[in-house]
């Protein structure tokens, strides 16, 4: 994808002198009046433009010359929640350690840290509460990451999660927590037990009931009751 269909040929000029390593050319540019945090067509910025050329150098320059890495798009994403779940953390790095925020939120209100756990990552999930991620912010309907990685059915990262942190008392905007999924899962029979995932549900699931959890826990239903009764707004 050439960045003449994107930009304008100004900013197509200093996209090649940043490509090219000519700091000095490109920072001419920019005191010119370009500016390298703008929505380009098809609402990508020259930032997210570099990362999809894999040109780290290039990005690391582009974050020099003052490209933000919380400058979002229209629709909400930035670079951090673009590469927060990508294989290669040196992305991740490169853009946390340029002023990124770890608890940016993409266009679905899904922190960054819900796209290390949708892909496995915990080296990214790792990164993101080294520079000071959240463990437990919350998406769009209340689930924290916690939540999230035992609602994909991942119980390794749900147990890489309890130990940094995770709050596994949170309930969702259902009245659901971690307690309950754990439950729902094991009564269903919706993880195999003979599979390695069993293995870590169980230690999840102990973790929790040593530090005072038990089972069977409170249904949604029941956790919404509650709520109502003590005039939580909206139940």
């Amino acid at each position: 994808m050439d960045a003449e269909q994107f930009f304008k040929p100004e900013m197509v000029t200093v996209l090649q002198h940043i490509q090219q390593g000519h700091e000095k050319e490109a920072r001419a540019a920019l005191t010119d009046g370009q500016d390298l945090n703008i929505h380009g067509d098809e609402d990508i910025t020259p930032l997210l433009w570099l990362i999809l050329q894999q040109d780290k150098a290039a990005v690391a320059l582009a974050l020099k010359l003052g490209a933000d890495a919380n400058f979002k798009r229209a629709n909400g994403d930035n670079a951090i929640t673009a590469v927060a779940g990508n294989e290669d953390t040196d992305w991740l790095k490169m853009l946390l350690e340029a002023g990124g925020d770890p608890n940016s939120v993409d266009r679905n209100q899904e922190p960054a840290l819900f796209q290390a756990v949708g892909e496995g990552n915990k080296e990214a999930v790792e990164i993101l509460l080294d520079h000071d991620a959240d463990v437990n912010a919350v998406d769009g309907p209340g689930s924290n990451a916690l939540q999230y990685a035992a609602a994909i059915n991942d119980f390794e990262m749900v147990y890489f999660l309890l130990q940094h942190g995770a709050d596994f008392t949170h309930s969702n905007d259902t009245g659901a927590d971690l307690a309950w999924n754990i439950h729902k899962k094991l009564s269903r029979g919706l993880v195999s037990s003979s599979s390695d995932n069993y293995e870590w549900l169980m230690k999840s699931k102990q973790f929790i009931e040593e530090k005072g959890v038990s089972f069977p826990p409170l249904s949604p239903k029941e956790v919404r009751a509650i709520w109502a009764k003590e005039g939580k707004p909206g139940y």
